[in-house]
């Protein structure tokens, strides 16, 4: 049997200012838009979506996502050759703190970022 992530929510602090990050900065397509509730990304030529939720209420003021928790700990997905390079300079040029390319001779060329509400992503090149 073969699987796939037919999509990933995220439950995030402010839906607009995300909005601006994952459209704005990262060039991500709004696929959905039921404004306050969610929006949803298509993730490239896939099936795959983004989803983002707001907070939900008695979500303690502040609140950012960490990875010393049980469940999530960062998100990667696959790029084309070259995309890696770009988001990078899109990120520092939104200073966007990142790794910038990082590669060696034992795998792809890769990035890692955080959004708004600190939740790690991993771009990696699909060779």
């Amino acid at each position: 049997m073969t699987y796939q992530f037919h999509h990933i929510t995220l439950r995030v602090s402010d839906l607009e200012r995300s909005r601006r990050f994952y459209e704005g900065v990262l060039g991500l397509r709004v696929d959905q838009d039921f404004p306050g509730e969610k929006l949803r990304f298509r993730l490239g030529g896939t099936s795959t979506s983004l989803v983002l939720h707001p907070a939900l209420p008695g979500t303690p003021s502040g609140d950012r996502f960490t990875e010393v928790r049980i469940g999530l700990d960062h998100i990667a997905i696959g790029v084309p050759v070259g995309e890696v390079a770009r988001v990078a300079e899109v990120l520092t040029a939104h200073e966007v703190p990142n790794s910038g390319v990082k590669a060696d001779s034992k795998g792809p060329a890769m990035v890692v970022f955080r959004d708004p509400d600190n939740i790690q992503w991993e771009l990696f090149e699909e060779l």
